[in-house]
C-alpha cells in the first residue's frame, strides 16, 4: 500500500497510514521506524524529531537519538535565524553534549554532526577544542582520508578564527603529505600572508609551531616541493609547479620584491608546457597565469612551436606524428588563440582553418584503434577550426561559412560520435540556421540533472524554429524529471538518515530546494501550458478542458520570483578565447535577467487567458461576487484580467524599449530568448487587443454602460493594422538577399512561429467572446403558432437591442478578419515552404562542398518539417474558427 502511494506521490497518505498503525502498536520498533521516514518523505521536521525520540525510548540506540538531533538541525535550517540561534541550535547542542558527557558517541558520522551544530551556532573555539579533544582521539592512527579529515577540519577552523600561525603548520603538513592537493596551496597562501600583514613572528609560546610567516619561507617551502618532483623518474604531479606559479602572481599583485627570486613567468609557463603539455589539463590549468608573460608572448610562442618541431617547409614534416606531440601542438594553438594571435584578417583566418581541418583529417590515422566511446586525439584541431570560420561570420556575415561549419562538425562527429564539444557546437550553429539539431540525428541524450543545467540548449531552439512534437516531448520528458524530484531526493535522505551520513541529509535539502527553486523549471511550467494550448486546442470545449487540467488560480502568482536561481552550466562548451571576448559574469546575469523577463511575458500571457476563459462562468451582474473571488469576495475573474491586461501592457511597454537590438552571447554562451522578434513582430500588441475585445464583449454584454460598439470597432480597426504587420514580418520569406548572395532567414520562421501563437490564443480569446455573447444571440428551433411567434418577437426585440445588433456584426466581422489572417499567414509559410524545396545552396568549388550539399539535406528536413507542424496548427486553428460562427442562426434586424 505504502509503494503504492509513493508512486502516487501522496507521501502524507503514507505517514496517515502508519500513524494509525502506530497507534494500535506503540511500542513497534519497525512501525515507529518506518512512520519516521514517511515523515522524512513529507519534510516534517517536527514529527521526525517527535517520533525518534519515541523510538530511542522504545530501543535505546544511537541511531535513533541522532535521527531526533537531525531533525532539529533541519527545523533551524528552514527556521529563521533568530529562532534558529534561540532555539533549534542549543537545544540539539545541548543533546549532543549529553551524549559526549556521558561518552555514548559511537560513530564517526555522530562526530562530525557534533562539529556541525557547533559551527552552525558560531562556537569555533568550543568546536576546536571538541576537535583537538575526542575528535583526535578516535582518529589518531587512523589511515589515509580519515586522518587528513581530522587534520583538515582543524586547520578550517583555525583559519577562520584567525589564528593563522597554527592554521598554516598544518596546511604545510598536509601538503608534505599530499602535494597535489590545490585546496590546501590556496589556505596555505592565505594563512601565510596574513602573518606577513601583521608582521608575527614566533614567541616563546610558539616556537614549536613550524609554519612559514614570511615570504622567504614560503618560497623555501614551494621550491622544496618543485625539487622533490624534479628528483622523481616516475610520474611528476602538477600541484607544486601550479603553486610556483600563484605564489609568482600573488607577489606580482602584491608589487614584493621576492617575486625576483622565483623564475620568471615565461620560464616558469615553459616548465609547465614541457613537463605536461601533452595533458588535457595543460591549457585550463597555465590560461590565468598567460597574461603574465606580458611583451614575451611572442618568444614564449615561438621556443613552444621551436620544441615541437612542426615548422618544417615540407608539408609532412608539419604533421605530428605521435598523439602526445599532436596534444602539445593543440595546446600551443589554444595558447595562442588565448593571447589573441587569432585576430588576423579575413583571409588569414580561413587559411588557418583550412590549415586546420587538414591536421584533423590526418590526424584520425593515429585514431584508428580507439573506441567509438573514446574522443579522437585531432578533435580539438576541428574545433579551433570551427571558432576561427565563426569569428569569420561575425566579422562577414558569409553564411556559407556556418554551412561550411556544420559540415565539417558532422564529418569529426562521425569520426568521434562520443564527444559532446562538438554536439553542442552543432545544436548552436544548426539553430542560428534555423535548424533543430535533434531532428537531424544531432542527439544530445540529457538526463537526470542534465535536464536543469543542459536543458537549454534544447527547449529553445525546438520552440524557435516550429518543431512543435519535439517541444512538447522534451518539455514532457523535462518536467517528468522535475516532478519526481521531490520523490527521488527523499528517497536518498531516507538513506542518509539510514547509514548515518548526517551531513548528507543537509545537502541532499539544499539540492532538492535549488531544483525546485530552478528558474529552468518554472519556464518549463509555463511553456508547457502554452504547448498545450497551441497542440491541445481544437475547439473552444477542448480549450476548456485543458485549462481546467492546468488546474491555474489566475490571481495569484505562484511563481517565486525572489527565489529563482539560474542553474544553468554556461561553461560546458570549449573555448580558447582570449578574456575580453569570454563569457563575462555581467553577460551571464544580463542572460538570467532576460530569461526572467521572458518567463515574466509568458506567464502573464498564460495566467490572462486563463482569467479570460473564466469570465463565461461569471453572473450577468458584473458587481456580482464569484466563486473564484479571494481576499474576502473583493476581487473577481473580471478586476483579475483588467489587472493582468494592464501588467502585462506594461511588461511589454518595458521590453520595447529594453530590447530594441538582438542580442547575441559569445559562441559558448546562452541563447537569446525570443523577446526581440516577439516586440519587434507586434506579437505583444496583438495579444493586448485581443484581451481588450474580450472584456469589451463582457461589459456590453453586462449592459453596465462602460463601454460603446464603437470601442470594439476601434479595437477591430486596430487589430486589422496589427494583422498586417504580422503577416508583413512573416511574408518576408526565409529566402533573403544578403552579401551579394542569397542566406536563409532563421528570423521569418522564429516570426511564423510567434505568429501561430498569437493566432492560437487569439483563437480561444474569440472562443472566449462567442460564449460571453451566446445569450444574445436569436434562438431558433421549432416552428411556433403565430401567437406564440409575435410573444418571441417581442421579447427578443426587447433584449436585442441595436446595440446588441452592432456587438453581433462586430464580432462577426472580426471573425472573419481572424479567419483571414489564418489564411494568410497558411499561404506565407506554404510559399516559404515550397522556395525551401526548390532553393540549392549557392556553393563555392570547395573541399567542403560535398559535405555541405549533405548537411543541406537534413537543413531541408528540419525545414520541411517546421512548415508541415506549422501548418497543421495553423489548419486546427481555422477548424477552431469556423467552429465559432452561429449556426443556422439569422443575424437580427
Amino acid at each position: 500500500m505504502t509503494m503504492c502511494y509513493r508512486e502516487l506521490k501522496r507521501p502524507e497518505m503514507i505517514a496517515e497510514a502508519y500513524e494509525k498503525a502506530v497507534k494500535k502498536e506503540p511500542g513497534n520498533e519497525e512501525l515507529l521506524s518506518h512512520l519516521f521516514m514517511a515523515y522524512v518523505r513529507c519534510g516534517n521536521y517536527t514529527k521526525q524529531q517527535q517520533t525518534a525520540m519515541a523510538l530511542y525510548k522504545v530501543a535505546p540506540k544511537n541511531p535513533y537519538y541522532f535521527w531526533a538531533v537531525m531533525s532539529i538541525v533541519m527545523q533551524a535550517h528552514m527556521s529563521d535565524s533568530k529562532l534558529s540561534c534561540t532555539m533549534y541550535l542549543p537545544l540539539a547542542e545541548r543533546m549532543i553534549a549529553k551524549m559526549v558527557k556521558e561518552n555514548k558517541l559511537e560513530g564517526e558520522a555522530e562526530l562530525k554532526l557534533y562539529i556541525m551544530v557547533l559551527e552552525k551556532s558560531g562556537k569555533r573555539q568550543q568546536a576546536l577544542d571538541f576537535v583537538n579533544g575526542l575528535l583526535e582521539a578516535s582518529f589518531l592512527g587512523t589511515p589515509g582520508s580519515r586522518w587528513n579529515f581530522y587534520l583538515t577540519k582543524k586547520a578550517e577552523l583555525l583559519l577562520r578564527m584567525e589564528r593563522y600561525s597554527e592554521s598554516n603548520a598544518i596546511y604545510r603538513q598536509l601538503l608534505l603529505d599530499d602535494p597535489d592537493q590545490w585546496q590546501y596551496y590556496q589556505d596555505y597562501f592565505t594563512s601565510m600572508f596574513a602573518l606577513v600583514d601583521i608582521n608575527w613572528t614566533p614567541d616563546e609560546t610558539t616556537q614549536s609551531v613550524s609554519c612559514d610567516y614570511t615570504v622567504e619561507l614560503a618560497l623555501v617551502f614551494i621550491e622544496q616541493g618543485i625539487a622533490r618532483e624534479e628528483a622523481k623518474s616516475s610520474k611528476k604531479l602538477r600541484g607544486p609547479y601550479l603553486a610556483c606559479l600563484e605564489l609568482l602572481q600573488l607577489l606580482l599583485k602584491r608589487n614584493h620584491s621576492a617575486a625576483s627570486r622565483l623564475a620568471s613567468p615565461l620560464e616558469q609557463i615553459k616548465q609547465y608546457f614541457t613537463i605536461f603539455g601533452d595533458k588535457n589539463c595543460c591549457f585550463s590549468d597555465i590560461s590565468n597565469y598567460l597574461y603574465m608573460l606580458e611583451s614575451e608572448t611572442d618568444k614564449f610562442l615561438a621556443d613552444i612551436l621551436t620544441s615541437l618541431g612542426l615548422n618544417g617547409e615540407n608539408t609532412e614534416d608539419m604533421l605530428a606524428k605521435e598523439p602526445k606531440i599532436m596534444q602539445r601542438h593543440v595546446c600551443y594553438l589554444a595558447v595562442s588563440r588565448r593571447l589573441g594571435k587569432h585576430c588576423l584578417s579575413h583571409q588569414e583566418k580561413l587559411r588557418l582553418a583550412e590549415e586546420l581541418i587538414h591536421r584533423h583529417r590526418e590526424g584520425l590515422t593515429l585514431g584508428t584503434d580507439l573506441l567509438t566511446t573514446d574522443l579522437q586525439y585531432s578533435d580539438n584541431y576541428c574545433l579551433l577550426a570551427v571558432h576561427l570560420l565563426y569569428d569569420a561570420w561575425c566579422e562577414s556575415g558569409d553564411q556559407l561559412l556556418l554551412w561550411t561549419i556544420c559540415a565539417l562538425l558532422e564529418s569529426a562527429l562521425k569520426s568521434s560520435p562520443s564527444n559532446f564539444h562538438i554536439k553542442l557546437l552543432l545544436t548552436k550553429i544548426y539553430s542560428y540556421l534555423g535548424i533543430y539539431g535533434p531532428s537531424v540525428g544531432i542527439k544530445l541524450e540529457l538526463r537526470h540533472i542534465q535536464f536543469d543545467t543542459l536543458g537549454y540548449m534544447c527547449f529553445h531552439p525546438a520552440l524557435k524554429v516550429g518543431h512543435y512534437s519535439a517541444w512538447k516531448s522534451v518539455l514532457t520528458e523535462a518536467l517528468l524529471f522535475f516532478s519526481t524530484n521531490f520523490k527521488d531526493t527523499s528517497e536518498y535522505i531516507i538513506s542518509a538518515y539510514k547509514y548515518g551520513s548526517f551531513t548528507k541529509v543537509y545537502e541532499f535539502v539544499q539540492f532538492r530546494q535549488r531544483l525546485n527553486d530552478s528558474l529552468q523549471f518554472a519556464l518549463l511550467n509555463v511553456e508547457k501550458n502554452i504547448c498545450d494550448l497551441i497542440l491541445e486546442t481544437s475547439n473552444h470545449q477542448s480549450a476548456e478542458k485543458v485549462l481546467t487540467s492546468m488546474d491555474i488560480d489566475p490571481i495569484i502568482d505562484e511563481c517565486k520570483w525572489e527565489d529563482l536561481r539560474d542553474n544553468r552550466d554556461l561553461d560546458v562548451m570549449l573555448t580558447w578565447d582570449p578574456p575580453h571576448s569570454c563569457l563575462t559574469h555581467e553577460q551571464r546575469h544580463l542572460s538570467f535577467t532576460e530569461q526572467k523577463q521572458w518567463l515574466r511575458l509568458r506567464n502573464l500571457t498564460v495566467r490572462a487567458l486563463t482569467a479570460a476563459m473564466l469570465l463565461p462562468a461569471l453572473p450577468l451582474s458584473h458587481e456580482s461576487t464569484t466563486s473564484q473571488a479571494v481576499n474576502g469576495g473583493g476581487t473577481n475573474m473580471c478586476d483579475a484580467l483588467l489587472s493582468l491586461h494592464d501588467q502585462l501592457k506594461q511588461h511589454v511597454e518595458e521590453l520595447e524599449t529594453e530590447h530594441t537590438c538582438e542580442r547575441r552571447y559569445s559562441l559558448q554562451g546562452p541563447f537569446c530568448t525570443l523577446i526581440y522578434p516577439f516586440v519587434t513582430g507586434r506579437h505583444g500588441a496583438l495579444l493586448l487587443q485581443f484581451l481588450r475585445v474580450v472584456q469589451c464583449c463582457f461589459f456590453l454584454q453586462d449592459d453596465t454602460g462602460k463601454l460603446e460598439t464603437s470601442d470594439l470597432q476601434m479595437l477591430t480597426l486596430e487589430i486589422d493594422e496589427s494583422m498586417k504587420l504580422v503577416i508583413g514580418r512573416v511574408s518576408e520569406g526565409i529566402i533573403v538577399e544578403g552579401n551579394g548572395q542569397q542566406q536563409f532567414s532563421a528570423s521569418t520562421l522564429t516570426q511564423a512561429v510567434l505568429a501561430v501563437e498569437t493566432l492560437s490564443h487569439g483563437c480561444l480569446l474569440l472562443g472566449v467572446c462567442d460564449k460571453l455573447l451566446q445569450p444574445l444571440r436569436p434562438v431558433t428551433g421549432r416552428k411556433k403558432s403565430k401567437k406564440k411567434e409575435e410573444t418571441v418577437q417581442q421579447a427578443v426585440t426587447s433584449v436585442i437591442s441595436i446595440t446588441t445588433t452592432q456587438l453581433l456584426s462586430e464580432f462577426s466581422s472580426l471573425l472573419v478578419r481572424m479567419e483571414t489572417f489564418a489564411q494568410e499567414l497558411l499561404n506565407a509559410v506554404s510559399a516559404d515552404a515550397i522556395s525551401m524545396e526548390m532553393q540549392q545552396l549557392n556553393l563555392k568549388t570547395t573541399p567542403s562542398s560535398d559535405m555541405i550539399e549533405d548537411v543541406w539535406k537534413k537543413a531541408q528536413f528540419s525545414y520541411s518539417l517546421s512548415y508541415k507542424q506549422i501548418r497543421d496548427v495553423i489548419e486546427t486553428k481555422r477548424k477552431y474558427l469556423a467552429s465559432l460562427k452561429p449556426q443556422s442562426s439569422k443575424q437580427p434586424h
